[in-house]
């Protein structure tokens, strides 16, 4: 089967978003299926990184990458971040021509993919699977980004409607988010997979909390951590103003946040004014460090903005899953994090702007090292029960076979796991 994904970052970038996990997507499809080929259509941009030299050809151990020179999109323009968006789809869309494949799989990133996607359908019958990372417009209208009765979005939402009802298969993080397609998109569940993103329980493993990181930092507290991006609609003040509370009581529990973005500005200037002397920053760690930093926290936060369950699922938590470590979600009770967490008993869902019951819900934490233990076994248990990339991987091949009318896939398709993953 020859499958092509095309998104807008791909290998080698590995500073999270699309790119990182369509990469290890595309890397586990290659590595566990024998009758698999992969090729890549993606830009020569990294996400975070301004300057890069990537080559316009590459093969990645068996993948084969084409890079497309496009501009980077704009951080601050909507007008030009469009069109470095429909550049990117009409330079893909003239790449997928040279050559025939099986099925797409295409995602978010930029949100103007699959019109590339939909042409090469149009002109060659090609099927394509739509991955929704972030559904574009409604996430910048949920954000007020973008007005929702502007012109702009109303194009937009109809464009996003043809292309979701165009895909042979719909891929979604969550539940929430295949609810929120049947009532907005009035898409048949039937065309919706929900298949999460999942991680990998060999990179990341349960470790003491005796860490590198924790050394190099002297940090010695109860660690409440937070690594990712700092995103410029993201609200940090639910997590700043607990931080600051704990901290005029308490000595021994500490903040922690690792990552970059938009706000980090606007952290560090809350925490250097107020005095928030419990309160931490730090750059991004390398991947091969991962496991070592998410073990260096006793709990982790994740959040997501108000509005915006259902339109997408942070990634972070099944690493936090995988950590072995438990999760304090600063979500809706309705979101796919809350859920995982209800099912499996593996942190607590906290309504996003209170910070009572946060401040109440750390201490509590720091004061109860077994109940913290035993979440943490529950995270672990849980991932790999149900979301290691194993299981994507095995799942979208799934879809790809149906995609293209074959019969699902037996076992003597499938290479067996190269490792044995305990618990």
């Amino acid at each position: 089967m020859r499958i092509c994904i095309v998104n807008e970052y791909f290998h080698p970038d590995s500073t999270g978003g699309t790119g990182t996990e369509l990469s290890n997507l595309a890397r586990n499809l290659c590595d566990n299926y024998d009758d698999v080929e992969i090729d890549v259509i993606t830009s020569r941009n990294l996400y975070r990184t301004e300057v890069t030299t990537l080559p316009s050809r590459e093969c990645w151990d068996g993948i084969n990458i084409y890079r497309v020179a496009t501009p980077r999109p704009s951080k601050t323009s909507t007008k030009a971040r469009l069109a470095a968006n429909f550049l990117f789809s009409a330079a893909a869309t003239l790449q997928l021509l040279r050559r025939r494949y099986d099925v797409l799989i295409v995602a978010t990133a930029p949100p103007t993919t699959p019109i590339a996607a939909r042409a090469y359908k149009r002109l060659t019958g090609t099927p394509y699977i739509y991955i929704v990372y972030d559904l574009y417009p409604d996430i910048a209208v949920a954000l007020q980004a973008i007005s929702k009765e502007s012109r702009l979005t109303r194009i937009f939402h109809r464009m996003q409607k043809t292309w979701l009802h165009g895909a042979s298969r719909t891929i979604v993080l969550g539940r929430c988010m295949q609810d929120y397609l049947g009532r907005h998109y009035s898409l048949d569940d039937r065309n919706i997979q929900v298949i999460p993103i999942g991680s990998d329980p060999e990179l990341i493993r349960p470790m003491p909390r005796s860490t590198r990181f924790r050394a190099a930092n002297d940090l010695k507290d109860f660690v409440v951590l937070y690594a990712g991006n700092f995103g410029r609609h993201q609200n940090f003040d639910t997590i700043i103003d607990a931080a600051k509370r704990i901290g005029a009581v308490r000595n021994d529990i500490s903040f922690v946040f690792v990552g970059d973005g938009a706000q980090k500005e606007y952290i560090t200037n809350r925490k250097v004014e107020e005095h928030i002397d419990n309160l931490y920053m730090f750059p991004f760690v390398p991947k091969e460090d991962l496991s070592d930093l998410l073990a260096s926290g006793d709990v982790s936060l994740v959040t997501l903005e108000p509005g915006a369950e259902g339109l997408g699922v942070p990634s972070k938590f099944y690493n936090i899953l995988a950590a072995g470590r438990p999760s304090i979600a600063l979500v809706s009770p309705i979101s796919e994090v809350a859920r995982v967490i209800a099912e499996a008993q593996c942190g607590i869902q906290i309504n996003q702007a209170d910070v009572e019951k946060l401040t109440s819900t750390v201490i509590e934490y720091a004061d109860s090292p077994e109940l913290t233990a035993r979440m943490g076994v529950n995270a672990r248990r849980v991932l790999i029960d149900k979301y290691t990339n194993r299981h994507v991987s095995d799942r979208f091949m799934m879809i790809c076979a149906a995609a293209v009318g074959r019969e699902a896939l037996t076992e003597a398709h499938v290479l067996p796991a190269r490792t044995k993953v305990e618990h």
